[in-house]
């Protein structure tokens, strides 16, 4: 394995490891805030971030990316990226301030949604500081630095004061204040890690070069903002807030543990991607086993969720969200397809090439619009628009493996046989369950009904592992060294 390939496991190890403190972390507070605050209260929260998370994508400018992607970078760049991040950050909140009431009445929210949208977008100025050193952090490929800032960040700054909050009654605003915690600590430790130069320095030239592809990365993450939270969006204004807090929190338990399983491989492959971004050969085999993994690991865990969605539901968030169970094996769906375009994107933001990418989201953006308004001209309510939004991220990442299958043409088929392996392994998880499950229905408890179906699968993981040597995710976790040697059938001395 080459220095690089074996400082990207690393990276990968201590990444997965965060992140699977993050979702042990976030269970027990999803299942807290549940029951101390209600549906309207996360739907509030919910359409807040649809407003922050337009500006987001502009208020860091692809920053980040922008500083790991570069072919060098000197102290200059940097005080000139932190100087811009200073002005775009500053500028994205005093836009948020002023556009706020106007998009409370888009999405025909309460007065009080103007508040939060105001009081949370002081998060867009975190943000975009704290972006020139959460680039250097990665471009370094520091990623126990990374992994240990996140997990930090997260848990005492969005967990320990969004609950202490939530205990003293202050409702929506114990998640206002615990999300600005979260952004203040992601900013300030990789600061305190990297102690880059804090002087301002105005270059125009130097910036103009910077947001040549800093720009591009924010048009993209914009439209992806908009393709994403498209659903989102719709239910707030035609549905009502409780069903986007209903939405909302269905989205949380569809998604936590896939979306935390994409963002820590895209922290490390966006740095490794880069470095090999000029050697096709490497870049496409790469490609091929990132997907490989990616798909093994995704699919076969979103049938877990959708399978358990009820007892998940009862069990984590209580009664009153009832109305979330039926949406969550849909919802897991959209994530999982979502997650692995999203993979693919952060590939080609890698080789910098991110034109297509535009394209890509515009034509899903069309299709997402149109969906809506058949869906709402025939009478479909919130089942209908999440068909919608389902069949705009299949299209989305069928362009997305058309496009790069051009690209990479030895790649083709090993992707395919890698979709085809993971949807027969969701299918088999998915029937496994039921068959153990359904005779226990009737007369078992909630929680030792899940239990069953979680061990159930745990078992079926530790065959697949040890016994799955021919699935390509398996086979490409093994060459890497991912997996311990118990799960490989060798000898520690073997594997070295």
């Amino acid at each position: 394995m080459t220095q690089l390939g074996s400082v990207t496991v690393r990276g990968m190890r201590w990444t997965y490891l965060a992140s699977v403190a993050q979702i042990v972390l976030q269970l027990p507070y999803a299942a807290v805030m549940a029951r101390l605050l209600t549906p309207e209260d996360f739907g509030l929260m919910a359409l807040a971030h649809l407003v922050l998370r337009f500006a987001h994508h502009f208020a860091q400018g692809g920053l980040r990316s922008a500083v790991v992607q570069r072919a060098s970078v000197t102290d200059r760049d940097i005080r000139v990226i932190f100087t811009l991040a200073l002005v775009v950050g500053t500028c994205s909140f005093a836009a948020v301030w002023c556009v706020a009431p106007y998009a409370t009445e888009l999405v025909r929210g309460p007065a009080e949604l103007t508040r939060v949208i105001r009081a949370t977008a002081l998060m867009l100025v975190f943000m975009a500081l704290g972006a020139p050193a959460a680039g250097l952090l990665a471009r370094a490929m520091r990623y126990r630095a990374v992994a240990l800032t996140d997990f930090l960040s997260f848990a005492v700054g969005y967990c320990a004061v969004g609950c202490a909050f939530a205990l003293s009654g202050a409702g929506v605003w114990s998640l206002v204040y615990g999300t600005l915690c979260w952004y203040l600590l992601q900013a300030l430790l990789p600061c305190l890690l990297v102690r880059h130069s804090l002087r301002p320095l105005f270059d125009v030239r130097a910036m103009r070069d910077i947001l040549g592809f800093g720009g591009k990365i924010s048009v993209n993450g914009f439209l992806e903002y908009l393709t994403e939270d498209f659903g989102k969006l719709a239910i707030g204004r035609y549905v009502g807030v409780t069903a986007a807090g209903l939405y909302d929190r269905a989205a949380l338990l569809a998604s936590l543990p896939l979306y935390q399983i994409q963002a820590a491989a895209s922290k490390v492959l966006l740095p490794a991607f880069s470095r090999i971004r000029h050697e096709t050969g490497r870049l496409g085999t790469s490609y091929a086993d990132c997907v490989s993994l990616t798909t093994l690991s995704l699919f076969p865990l979103w049938a877990v969720i959708g399978a358990s969605s009820e007892q998940l539901v009862a069990l984590l968030l209580g009664g009153q969200w009832h109305g979330s169970a039926e949406l969550v094996p849909l919802l897991g769906l959209v994530s999982v397809l979502a997650l692995v375009a999203q993979f693919l994107g952060t590939l080609v933001e890698a080789m910098g090439v991110v034109g297509p990418k535009v394209v890509i989201h515009l034509v899903q953006l069309g299709v997402l619009v149109a969906g809506t308004a058949l869906a709402l001209a025939t009478g479909g309510g919130l089942h209908a628009l999440m068909v919608v939004v389902l069949i705009g991220q299949v299209l989305r990442l069928a362009l997305f493996q058309a496009w790069l299958g051009r690209l990479f043409p030895q790649a083709r088929r090993p992707v395919a046989v890698a979709y085809a392996q993971a949807a027969f392994l969701a299918a088999l998880t998915w029937a496994v369950l039921w068959c153990v499950s359904h005779p226990l229905e009737d007369n078992c408890p909630t929680a030792l009904l899940l239990a069953v179906k979680l061990v159930t699968a745990g078992a079926l993981l530790v065959c697949c592992l040890r016994y799955g040597g021919s699935l390509q995710g398996v086979a490409v976790a093994r060459e890497r060294g991912l997996l311990p040697a118990v799960l490989t059938g060798r000898r520690p001395a073997d594997a070295q």
